[in-house]
This record gives structure tokens, C-alpha cells and sequence, in this order.
């Protein structure tokens, strides 16, 4: 009668381990889903960031090749300018050598 009703205790007991192993495996499952289902989120919220970082930089990039164009066509008229000016300048010295020259003979 003892061995009947310590194998009957035993199985209860031993059924309440069985119940709480499976909770604990349900619960730590569910927390590594979580986990992973945040980790993913995660992610691809920062995949969403990055993509919008470099369609900014794109966009940056544009308005600086933009301005970097204007600069170099500026930068040409400006020089051709100069040097319209600088052979202008060089005329009118050699026709102020050309009339000291006549001055003094």
C-alpha cells in the first residue's frame, strides 16, 4: 500500500515537473521569437534609414556637381576676361613705348 501511494505521489509530482518544463520551453521560445521578431523590425528600420541617408547624399552630391559647374563656368569667363584684359593692357604699353619712343627721337 506504501509503494502504491508513493508511486501515485511520484507520478503527480513528476507531472507538475512535466507542465512547468513545457511552460519554461513555451515561454523561453516565445521570448527568443521576440526577440527576433524585434531584432528584425530593427533592422529593417535601420535598413530604412540608411536608404534614405544616401538618397540624401545622392541629392547632395547633385547640387554639388551643380555648383562645382557653375563655379568652373564662372571661373572660365572670368579668366578669359583676364586675359582679354592683360592684352588689352599690354596694347596699350606698347603704344605708350611706341609714342615715348616717338617723343624722344
Amino acid at each position: 500500500m506504501d509503494r502504491c501511494a508513493l508511486e501515485f505521489i511520484a507520478r503527480r509530482w513528476w507531472r507538475r515537473a512535466e507542465v512547468w518544463a513545457i511552460a519554461i520551453l513555451l515561454v523561453g521560445g516565445g521570448a527568443v521569437l521576440g526577440y527576433q521578431a524585434a531584432y528584425w523590425s530593427l533592422a529593417e528600420n535601420q535598413s530604412n534609414q540608411v536608404k534614405g541617408i544616401r538618397e540624401a547624399y545622392d541629392t547632395a552630391m547633385t547640387e554639388r556637381d551643380k555648383r562645382l559647374e557653375e563655379l568652373t563656368r564662372q571661373t572660365g569667363t572670368a579668366a578669359e576676361k583676364a586675359t582679354k584684359a592683360a592684352t588689352s593692357a599690354a596694347q596699350a604699353v606698347d603704344k605708350v613705348d611706341e609714342a615715348l619712343n616717338r617723343t624722344a627721337q
